[in-house]
């Protein structure tokens, strides 16, 4: 027999559903930026690291005509955004301003209160508890 929501589960999962819904929109834009960064180039080549979270671009820029080299590392705690990475990688190829993107970065640090005691963890340590072998 299923359960009708609350009021307050209703209104927690409509506020979960707009931070949803803002965060594809931000991370759409940040897509959009990078496509348009892209097209400076006409070579372009990521290397992706996932394990440790790490992109390195690398393109031959259109009008300078020289390789442009650019590097985005997550710091611990951070959560893992490919188009993030990417277009900090892209920008930094580009000598520009990264603040506006890394602010975006959001935290991969969950709260936990373990016997009164507040703790923080990340998401990979919570898989690795449940995946010891990996998943």
């Amino acid at each position: 027999m299923s359960q009708t929501p609350t009021k307050e589960q209703y209104k927690t999962a409509l506020e979960t559903v707009r931070k949803y819904e803002k965060r594809q929109r931000q991370l759409n834009a940040l897509g959009e930026e990078l496509s348009k960064k892209l097209q400076k180039f006409d070579q372009i080549k990521f290397d992706i690291n996932k394990d440790v979270k790490e992109i390195i671009f690398t393109g031959l820029h259109k009008t300078k005509g020289k390789l442009m080299i650019g590097k985005s590392v997550c710091q611990r705690g951070d959560k893992y955004e490919p188009v993030i990475g990417k277009l900090i990688a892209v920008k930094k190829a580009l000598n520009e301003n990264v603040e506006d993107v890394v602010k975006l970065v959001e935290s991969d640090v969950h709260t936990l209160i373990l016997n009164g005691t507040i703790s923080g963890i990340t998401s990979d340590k919570i898989n690795s508890r449940r995946c010891p072998n990996g998943c």
